[in-house]
């Protein structure tokens, strides 16, 4: 009766400042910052030996549109009713009165873009519709890595009754930002080939174009179960709606990209290389 009482109860709705005297543990503050901000770091000598040795200057490109893509942070904290503590380095910038934190910038730069371009290079290699979800599935998964041990020792909190929460971790952020990433890789796969010379410098702009439609297509029901009231339930009910939402995207983009994969396309279509390359294939699995 108790359970069945507060699904009914009214859910305010309501984003709150972050509290003045909220503060970290020193321990959880810094190791935190080193965790989600390091990698961004550690990924750099295998960027530039892609750069000098390989010629390939997308993986530095989509390092630095990490960067420019952070900005949306903020706004997210802002619906998704986050609080960072008033003791963690930083800020980097201050967005929608809060304080964003030293370790959001290279926290994009490799959860967000780098992850994004290990989905690019799967599609490349070619994927089938499972291999596409099974994919989303480990980019969603990286988001749970990544936060909870922050949520966990409340180096940031989520705050207020949010559904699917373990943890102080919201596991909806897992499939939001799950396909986000999804999309950024899926983006850099539609445009890369098709971006010479110059104009590869508009790949700077793929993370954040990709993450703020990946937000716009499948965020919206989870925004409203935060920001409007309504009965608890109903926050589940946006809530799983979200995840719908993320699994028709992902459909779709897996639709394509199955459709574009070189073992779905006819023999008689490929260059001799690519049909080289088919028979190869068969001979060895053969």
């Amino acid at each position: 009766m108790d359970i069945f009482q507060t699904m009914l109860d009214i859910s305010p709705g309501t984003r709150l400042p972050v509290p003045a005297d909220y503060q970290a543990s020193p321990l959880a503050a810094t190791w935190f910052t080193i965790w989600a901000g390091g990698f961004a770091v550690l990924v750099l000598p295998w960027i530039l030996k892609k750069l000098f040795k390989d010629k390939d200057g997308i993986p530095l490109l989509m390092w630095i549109g990490g960067l420019i893509c952070s900005l949306l942070e903020p706004m997210l904290d802002h619906l998704g009713h986050l609080w960072w503590p008033l003791n963690l380095p930083g800020p980097a910038y201050v967005g929608y009165s809060l304080n964003v934190p030293l370790l959001i910038p290279p926290c994009y730069v490799f959860f967000i873009a780098m992850t994004g371009y290990w989905a690019y290079y799967r599609m490349k290699s070619g994927l089938t519709v499972s291999g596409v979800f099974t994919v989303w599935f480990l980019i969603s998964m990286t988001d749970v890595i990544m936060e909870m041990p922050g949520t966990s020792t409340r180096a940031y909190e989520y705050y207020g009754a949010t559904p699917f929460k373990i943890l102080g971790f919201p596991l909806c952020w897992a499939w939001l930002n799950g396909t986000s990433m999804f999309l950024v890789g899926f983006l850099l796969w539609l445009v890369a080939p098709y971006l010479k010379g110059w104009n590869k410098a508009l790949i700077l702009l793929v993370p954040v174009v990709a993450m703020g439609a990946a937000y716009g297509m499948t965020a919206w029901p989870y925004f409203l179960a935060l920001n409007w009231p309504m009965p608890v339930y109903a926050t589940w009910l946006w809530s799983t709606a979200s995840l719908a939402l993320c699994l028709l995207v992902v459909r779709f983009a897996a639709a394509v990209i199955a459709n574009r994969s070189p073992a779905s396309i006819p023999s008689q279509q490929r260059t001799p290389l690519e049909a080289l390359r088919g028979s190869a294939a068969i001979r060895a699995g053969g």
